[in-house]
């Protein structure tokens, strides 16, 4: 695991520079960092995403959610929408990078643990995903920008469902495919 993140950390760095020799970048801010809103809504998911700018329209992007919460633990309405995924993916600025439409492709691989939050039983387990999205990106001011995409996750997920409202006996399993919708609202901060 720590390899893959040295490696991961290593080629993102390198990828910090313009994308060809000699290329420069019409911009005056070269990084930007955002967080989510509608992960923040998701019972409080923590999400950070760092975006470099690699050339004239190219960012690269690293994120995390992670969600350690549980509420009402214990109780026959113990909520929790766990996770821990890190993400990774490339932008396409149609102008130039931070201002107007992009678009974007990436991966990502999660562990989740949900109770009572999409019907009234408990399921855990593990996906990768790879999505393509569009959106588009608003100055709010000389550093802030909102920024509004949505696309679509192609997933692999590994899925054990529990009886009850709190995780316990095995009910089921499934690993399989998936088609998940990829939303966000994001504020950044550039420098």
């Amino acid at each position: 695991m720590k390899t893959k993140l040295l490696l991961a950390t290593t080629l993102l760095l390198l990828c910090a520079v313009p994308v060809q020799a000699g290329e420069k970048v019409d911009s005056t801010y070269r990084w930007a960092l955002g967080t989510d809103a509608i992960q923040w809504a998701m019972l409080g998911c923590i999400n950070v995403t760092l975006e470099i700018c690699t050339g004239q329209h190219w960012g690269i992007l690293a994120g995390m959610h992670y969600n350690p919460f549980t509420y009402m633990r214990g109780t026959a309405s113990q909520t929790q929408l766990r996770q821990a995924t890190p993400v990774l993916g490339v932008r396409y600025w149609v102008d130039t990078p931070f201002v107007g439409w992009y678009f974007e492709g990436k991966a990502m691989a999660s562990v989740y643990s949900v109770a009572n939050v999409l019907d009234s039983g408990c399921f855990d387990g593990q996906a990768i995903a790879t999505g393509l999205a569009a959106g588009w990106c608003k100055e709010l001011g000389k550093r802030w920008r909102l920024t509004v995409g949505a696309g679509i996750l192609a997933a692999l997920h590994d899925t054990t469902y529990y009886m009850g409202p709190v995780c316990g006996r095995i009910s089921d399993h499934k690993r399989g495919p998936a088609l998940l919708p990829d939303l966000s609202v994001s504020i950044n901060y550039l420098f």
